[in-house]
């Protein structure tokens, strides 16, 4: 009986330490939220293409390979 009593209580120890965990987690946010203000980009998304042949955006040139 003793063994089930300690499990029981060990189990509620924990729930409480992750209840008030959450409530304090809860209360900092409340209490001091963030203001979230979008960034602007400092560069384009999409490079432009190096010597113009290519597509912007290419990872790897093609090779140029000579057909016999």
């Amino acid at each position: 009986m003793d063994d089930a009593l300690g499990l029981l209580l060990l189990a509620v120890y924990i729930t409480t330490i992750l209840g008030i965990s959450a409530f304090v987690t809860w209360a900092v946010i409340k209490i001091f939220p963030t203001e979230r203000k979008s960034k602007k980009p400092d560069k384009p998304d999409t490079p432009a293409a190096g010597n113009g042949t290519e597509p912007a955006g290419r990872l790897f040139r093609r090779a140029k390979r000579e057909t016999a």
